[in-house]
C-alpha cells in the first residue's frame, strides 16, 4: 500500500497522523513518506488512485478496470531489488491491467558483496516492469547492475525523487565551518546493526557543542516517549517507563540517569507529517544522522547535510549524487568538525545538477508529465 495517505494542505502524513496512541503501536517510516510526497510534487497529474492491496492479497476486478483507464502505474522508490521480496501476487494483478508500469527511483539492498539479487519472485516482478516501460528508473550503479544481471538493460540511474522534490534544476548551499553551525539536525537509525556506538557517541558529543535536535523517523520507543513527555498519550507516566525500560533492555540506554535520556527528553522530535519534518529540517544550519531521506530531505531544502554511510544502499546513494558523507566501516577516532570542514558540497551541486537532467530524460522518454523546470506539458495524466 503507498507508504502514507494525502491530507489537502499538508501533503503526505503517516497512517497514523492525528493518532498519537496509535502512533506509539505501529512501526511508521517517514521516510518512505519523503519518497512518496516528492513523487508527488514530480509529477504532473489530473488524478491519483492509490492502490491499496486487500488482505486476500489481490484486487478486485473493478479495480483493474479502473486501473486500466489511468496513464500509468508508478511504484514509489523502494528496496524493490533483493533476494527476499515475494511478489507473485501483485504481479500476477499488474499482469491483468495494461497500462505501462514505472519504477520511480527504486534500488537494490543485498549484504555487502554479495553477487546475488533476486529471487524468482522479485526477478519475474521486475522484468514485468521492464516489459512495461521505456527505462526502469534506479538509484545507482549497483542497482542497474543487479537489473543487468537478469537480463533488464533499459536502466536510467538518477537517484531518488526526495532530491528533486522542489523541481529546481539547481542547488546551492551556504559554505559555513563546522565552529559556524549553532543548530544542528541528527536524523536518528537507532536499529543500525554495528552502529549502536557510533550514534551514542555522536548524540552525545554534538549535544555538547551544538543545539542538537534529534529527528526521529518512526522508532516506536521513541514515538512513545516523545507523546507521552508532551501528555499527548493515555497515562503518559506508564508510556514514557515502558519505552524507556525497552531502550535500556535493548541496550541503548544504560540506565535512568543516562545522559542520553536527558536528551531525549530535551531535544528529541517525531513527525506524522512530511511538511512538518521539512520545516524542522530548515530550522537547522546544518544536519547530520543515519537516515538516507531524513539527510535527503535537508539537502533537497538547501540545508547541508553530511552523511555516515553503513550499508551497499547508503553507499550506493552518496555516490550517485556526490554527497558528502563518511564511510561508517572505517571510523576509528572520528571528529565532525574535521568531517564537516571537508566536506565538499560543490561536487553535489554540479551531480545534482546532472542527475536532474537524467531525471527529465526518464519522466519524458516513458512520457510521464512532471513539473521539473519549464514544463509546458498540460496537467491531464492520471497516476495509479
Amino acid at each position: 500500500m503507498p507508504a502514507g495517505k494525502v491530507v489537502k494542505g499538508k501533503g503526505v502524513v503517516t497512517h497514523t497522523f492525528g493518532s498519537p496512541q496509535r502512533a506509539t503501536e505501529l512501526f511508521t517510516n517517514i521516510g518512505d513518506c519523503f519518497v512518496y510526497d516528492s513523487s508527488l510534487r514530480i509529477l504532473d497529474y489530473a488524478e491519483l488512485y492509490p492502490i491499496y492491496g486487500q488482505s486476500s492479497g489481490g484486487l478486485s476486478e473493478e479495480q483493474i478496470e479502473k486501473i486500466n483507464t489511468l496513464d500509468y502505474i508508478f511504484l514509489r522508490g523502494s528496496n524493490y531489488i533483493n533476494t527476499n521480496g515475494q511478489w507473485d501476487e501483485i504481479t500476477s494483478v499488474l499482469e491483468k491491467t495494461k497500462v505501462p508500469v514505472m519504477a520511480f527511483g527504486i534500488g537494490v539492498q543485498v549484504p555487502d558483496n554479495s553477487d546475488e539479487y533476486v529471487n524468482d519472485s522479485t526477478k519475474r516482478f521486475l522484468q514485468l516492469i521492464a516489459d512495461r516501460s521505456k527505462t526502469v528508473g534506479v538509484r545507482g550503479a549497483l542497482s542497474r547492475k543487479a537489473l543487468n544481471s537478469i537480463g533488464i538493460k533499459n536502466v536510467r540511474i538518477f537517484g531518488c525523487p526526495t532530491a528533486f522534490r522542489h523541481c529546481k534544476p539547481e542547488l546551492k548551499f551556504p559554505r559555513l565551518k563546522a565552529d559556524e553551525i549553532k543548530n544542528l539536525g541528527f536524523t536518528l537509525r537507532r536499529k543500525t546493526h554495528g552502529f549502536a556506538m557510533l550514534q551514542r557517541y555522536m548524540l552525545r558529543t554534538l549535544s555538547e557543542k551544538y543545539r542538537t535536535e534529534i529527528l526521529c523517523a518512526g522508532e516506536l520507543e521513541e514515538k512513545a516517549i516523545f507523546y507521552a513527555r508532551s501528555n499527548l498519550v493515555e497515562n503518559p507516566k506508564q508510556v514514557m517507563e515502558k519505552a524507556v525500560n525497552s531502550l535500556i533492555k535493548e541496550k541503548w540506554l544504560y540506565g535512568e540517569n543516562d545522559p542520553l535520556l536527558d536528551l531525549y527528553r530535551s531535544s528529541l522530535s517525531v513527525f506524522e507529517t512530511v511538511s512538518d519534518f521539512e520545516a524542522a529540517e530548515c530550522r537547522q544550519d546544518a544536519v547530520t544522522g543515519f537516515r538516507l531521506h531524513g539527510n535527503l530531505l535537508a539537502l533537497a531544502n538547501e540545508v547541508p547535510a553530511l552523511y555516515i554511510t553503513y550499508d551497499t544502499r547508503t553507499r550506493e546513494f552518496v555516490k550517485t549524487l556526490g554527497i558528502p558523507h563518511v564511510d561508517g566501516r572505517y571510523i576509528d577516532r572520528f571528529s565532525f568538525e574535521e568531517a564537516w570542514d571537508n566536506a565538499d558540497f560543490g561536487t553535489f551541486e554540479k551531480t545534482y545538477a546532472e542527475r536532474f537532467k537524467d531525471l527529465q530524460k526518464f519522466l519524458d522518454e516513458n512520457g510521464m508529465a512532471h513539473r521539473l523546470g519549464q514544463n509546458p506539458t498540460p496537467n491531464l495524466s492520471k497516476a495509479a
